[in-house]
């Protein structure tokens, strides 16, 4: 079955505007889990904002894998996964 561009496009829409509150969800939990590690170890802002970094980095990551999905539903530049292909000969 084929799909026109236009319904390609709206796919991808949903993709991306998922993409910001994807990347809040990741930060604010990332601090929520500093938080009460802070809590219980006694360490106040060390466990918050580790955790928090580690939030903000999970949440980039995953911008990034959905605009790459969105940028391929979209008919964009595809790029090889050798490990996929297997070496080229």
């Amino acid at each position: 079955m084929d799909q026109t561009p236009e319904r390609k496009n709206r796919g991808a829409n949903f993709l991306l505007v998922g993409a910001g509150t994807m990347f809040t969800a990741m930060v604010i939990s990332g601090f929520l889990v500093g938080y009460v590690i802070d809590e219980l170890a006694g360490t106040r802002p060390f466990g918050m904002l580790a955790c928090g970094i580690l939030g903000m980095i999970g949440g980039m990551m995953k911008v990034h894998e959905l605009t790459r999905r969105a940028d391929g539903a979209l008919g964009g530049p595809q790029q090889k996964n050798e490990q996929q292909d297997g070496p080229q000969s």
